[in-house]
C-alpha cells in the first residue's frame, strides 16, 4: 500500500456512526492483537485545550527520557501530524504500513457487520505504531466524546486530564455543561489520577471550569476513589516573555492567552502525577516540555505587515479566549476577522460575540459540504460590525482581508481548522 492509498482508505470510512459503545473498536483491536494492552496512557478529554495539554505532556515525558506516543486531532499541516513518537510525525511509508494492517483487520470484522469509522481506523493505526515503536507511554487526545469515545477502549490510564468544558457537539453530548461533563467523566476509571482544569481563575483573565461541570468531576472522582488534582491558579505568576512560574518550574510558553497558562498548569500536574505511576519525571523535564511544546493554529502569529493570527477555535469558549488574548496582547489595534464555521457549530453566537471588537469581518466557505454559508454568517454580523463581506473563495477572502487591513491592523483567521489550514498554506506557499 502507498501513502496515497492509505489516505484514500482512511477518508473512505464514515466520519460518524451512531451505534453506542465500543463494539467496533474493541473487535478491530482484538483482531489486531490488542496493541493497547502493551501501553500505559495519559488520557486527555474535554472541550477546549485538549491538543495543547496533550502536546505539553508528551513533550515533558519525552524530555524525561520516556519514549512517548502522541495521538491528536485534527491536523493543520499534514495528516501525519496526528500520530507522533517523541515529537516526530509518523512517516508516509510507516502510515501506509500500519493502515494496511488496519485495513486487513477491518475486512475481517466487516464479515460480522462491524464497519469501523474514520476515527477508529486512525486510532487503531496509532496504537499499532506506538506498540511497534516500543513506546512506554501514549498520550491520547479523545475525540468529541468521553464515555462512548473510541479512545475510552484503553485500560486504566495512569493519568486522566479533563480540560475546559464548554458547549460544543451538544447534539451528541448534551445541551448543558453539566450534561457534557457527565459524558466526559465516563472516562474516569479507578486507579487513575485525575487532573481537572481549574474552577477558579485566580486572578487570571480566562473562563474557569464551569461550577456544575467541576462538581460532576469531583463527585465522579469521589465515587471511583480517584485522586483529583486541580491547579491552584493563585499560586502561579506570569512575567515578561510569557514565562510561567509554578513552584520550582519557570518556563517560557509558546502559547498566548491566560487560558493557556491554566492549560500549562494542568500539564504540570499531569507530568508530576506520572511519578506515582512508575515514571521518573524531574522538574527540569517538565520545564523543557512546556518550553518545547508548540501547535500550529492555536493563536499562532504567522506573518507580519500585516500581522496575521491563526486560531482553529470554533465554539463560544474558544472565541471568548481569543477575544481576551487580542484585548490583552493587541490593545487598540484595528481587527479584521476572516471567519468560517461548520454547520454543526453555533456560528451565530460566535459571530455576534466576536463582531463588536472588529473593524472589518470577512466570511468565507471552508468546506463546501459541511461549511456554513458565508452569506448567513454575514447577516449575523451586520448589526454589530460596520464593514462586513462574504466570498466563498478562501483565497479571494484573504485578499479582501489584506486590502481592508491598515498597516497597524491585524487579521485574525478563526472558526475552523479547515480554514486556518488553508490560509496557512496560502501564506507559507
Amino acid at each position: 500500500m502507498q501513502y496515497s492509498e492509505a489516505l484514500d482508505f482512511i477518508y473512505s470510512r464514515r466520519k460518524f456512526e451512531k451505534s453506542a459503545g465500543h463494539e467496533r473498536i474493541a473487535a478491530l483491536l482484538d483482531t489486531l492483537g490488542n496493541p493497547e494492552k502493551s501501553l500505559q496512557f495519559v488520557h486527555v478529554v474535554g472541550t477546549n485545550g485538549k491538543g495543547t495539554v496533550s502536546t505539553m505532556i508528551a513533550e515533558g515525558a519525552k524530555a524525561a527520557g520516556i519514549r512517548t506516543g502522541l495521538f491528536t486531532s485534527p491536523f493543520v499541516v499534514e495528516f501525519c501530524e496526528r500520530i507522533q513518537v517523541n515529537n516526530e510525525y509518523i512517516r508516509h511509508r510507516e502510515l501506509a504500513e500500519v493502515i494496511e494492517k488496519v485495513k486487513a483487520g477491518c475486512e475481517r470484522i466487516e464479515k460480522d457487520g462491524l464497519h469501523p469509522t474514520f476515527f477508529e481506523v486512525v486510532l487503531a493505526a496509532a496504537l499499532i505504531y506506538f506498540q511497534e515503536r516500543s513506546c512506554s507511554l501514549a498520550v491520547l487526545e479523545a475525540g468529541i466524546g468521553g464515555q462512548n469515545d473510541s479512545t475510552n477502549i484503553i485500560p486504566v490510564p495512569a493519568v486522566t486530564v479533563i480540560t475546559a468544558i464548554s458547549l460544543d457537539h451538544t447534539e451528541v453530548l448534551g445541551n448543558t455543561t453539566e450534561k457534557i461533563a457527565k459524558e466526559k467523566c465516563g472516562v474516569i476509571k479507578k486507579g487513575s489520577t485525575v487532573v481537572s482544569f481549574p474552577p477558579d481563575n485566580g486572578g487570571f483573565d480566562f473562563v474557569p471550569q464551569p461550577h456544575d461541570a467541576f462538581e460532576v468531576i469531583r463527585e465522579t472522582c469521589r465515587k471511583t476513589g480517584c485522586e483529583l488534582l486541580v491547579p491552584d491558579m493563585s499560586s502561579l505568576t506570569v512575567t515578561g516573555n510569557n514565562t510561567l512560574h509554578s513552584g520550582n518550574i519557570d518556563a517560557s510558553l509558546h502559547f498566548s492567552g491566560d487560558h493557556q497558562t491554566a492549560n500549562a498548569a494542568c500539564a504540570v500536574l499531569a507530568l508530576t502525577a506520572l511519578r506515582s505511576h512508575g515514571f521518573s519525571v524531574p522538574d527540569e523535564a517538565v520545564r523543557t516540555g512546556l518550553e518545547n511544546a508548540f501547535l500550529p493554529a492555536r493563536m499562532e502569529k504567522i506573518s507580519e505587515n500585516p500581522t496575521v493570527i491563526l486560531d482553529g477555535g470554533h465554539n463560544i469558549g474558544c472565541i471568548k479566549a481569543l477575544i481576551k488574548m487580542l484585548q490583552k496582547d493587541y490593545p487598540g489595534k484595528e481587527i479584521t476577522a476572516l471567519l468560517s464555521f461548520m454547520k454543526d457549530k453555533d456560528s451565530e453566537s460566535c459571530v455576534k460575540l466576536f463582531a463588536p471588537i472588529c473593524k472589518n469581518m470577512v466570511f468565507t466557505l471552508a468546506d463546501p459540504v459541511r461549511g456554513e454559508a458565508s452569506e448567513n454568517m454575514k447577516r449575523y454580523a451586520e448589526a454589530f460590525c460596520p464593514n462586513v463581506y462574504a466570498d466563498d473563495s478562501m483565497e479571494e477572502s484573504l485578499k479582501t482581508a489584506m486590502r481592508l487591513t491598515k498597516e497597524n491592523g491585524i487579521i485574525v483567521c478563526a472558526g475552523s481548522f479547515y480554514l486556518v489550514s488553508e490560509i496557512r498554506k496560502i501564506l507559507r506557499g
